[in-house]
């Protein structure tokens, strides 16, 4: 999630155009650039658990509004997003386990 969000700063004309073809407005992608990063920090900065719950809450509300504009104007099922997905659900379980 950081690496996109840093690509949405680095490579912001790719992204942009990305941004464009999902339907969203271009200046979004710099709120959920700022989102992702904010959120990555949380990750691994020593911060009360309920921030890093709500920081999950946040990258799968990001994932699932992406997975819904990818299938939304692309053709096929975009089984990458569930892949991303997958792996959000196994890195919350972890830190569940972790946590208790």
């Amino acid at each position: 999630m950081a690496g996109s969000a840093v690509m949405y700063f680095t490579h912001s004309e790719m992204a942009a155009a990305a941004f464009t073809q999902l339907g969203y407005p271009v200046y979004s992608m710099y709120f959920n650039a700022i989102a992702k990063i904010l959120g990555g920090i949380a990750i691994v900065a020593p911060v009360p658990r309920v921030l890093k719950e709500w920081e999950y809450a946040g990258y799968l509300y990001i994932m699932l509004l992406a997975l819904q504009a990818v299938s939304m104007t692309m053709s096929g099922i975009p089984w990458t997003m569930f892949v991303f997905i997958a792996i959000w659900a196994w890195a919350y379980i972890a830190f569940r386990k972790r946590a208790v």
